[in-house]
């Protein structure tokens, strides 16, 4: 086997190594490295040397967690478009990514030790789904006397708790994303939050 051939080899192992992580621990935390090495369909000393230790696995699997997700809400164009069929392609990317936002959000302090804390007077970090939200709340689509962060942390809240249903059988996978859709949308649109107003003052 040539060199190019085992780095590819080596790629793969420790690819679905990883994966497999992400997978196992989204739904088990307690979950051992030989139930992940046997969910990866390798031998625990394949594990082992890519991994010796729990730690170094579980910060390469926050980092791919993270990296699904950046990439599938990349891949919603949240920038593009009608606000509200933007958030709807962010909403269903999210559902795509439902085991590695599972993982993450399962433990806060997993994000905490791998994406450094930014320093006081440098600018945050570019966050698409934040910049979506606050163009739809300029262009009046969005409810504007709620913030862009508030938001932003529903649309996590909501999407996990869906998660968690499927895992639970209490809703359906392919569901998912119409009812945080409808979810949001009662809650967020400037339209409903006008008609809510209305209500209460008749």
């Amino acid at each position: 086997m040539s060199s190019k051939q085992t780095s590819s080899a080596r790629n793969r192992a420790e690819r679905a190594i990883v994966t497999a992580a992400v997978s196992v621990w989204a739904r088990d935390r307690t979950a051992t490295l030989p139930q992940i090495a046997e969910a990866a369909e390798v031998g625990r000393t394949t594990l082992h040397r890519y991994f010796p230790e729990r730690e170094g696995l579980l910060r390469a699997a926050t980092e791919h967690a993270l990296e699904v997700i950046g990439g599938a809400i990349a891949e919603a164009e949240p920038d593009k478009g009608h606000p509200l069929q933007a958030m709807r392609r962010v909403v269903a990317a999210l559902a795509s990514a439902s085991e590695a936002i599972m993982f993450v959000f399962g433990d806060q302090s997993l994000v905490r030790d791998v994406v450094p804390t930014a320093e006081p007077d440098l600018p945050a970090p570019h966050d698409p789904v934040i910049e979506l939200i606050r163009r739809g709340q300029a262009e009046g689509v969005f409810d504007d006397q709620l913030s862009a962060e508030w938001m932003q942390q529903v649309l996590w809240g909501v999407s996990y708790t869906a998660f968690e249903q499927v895992e639970q059988g209490t809703l359906a996978k392919f569901d998912v994303a119409a009812t945080v859709t409808r979810t949001l949308e009662q809650g967020i649109t400037a339209q409903s939050s006008g008609r809510a107003e209305a209500e209460q003052q008749s």
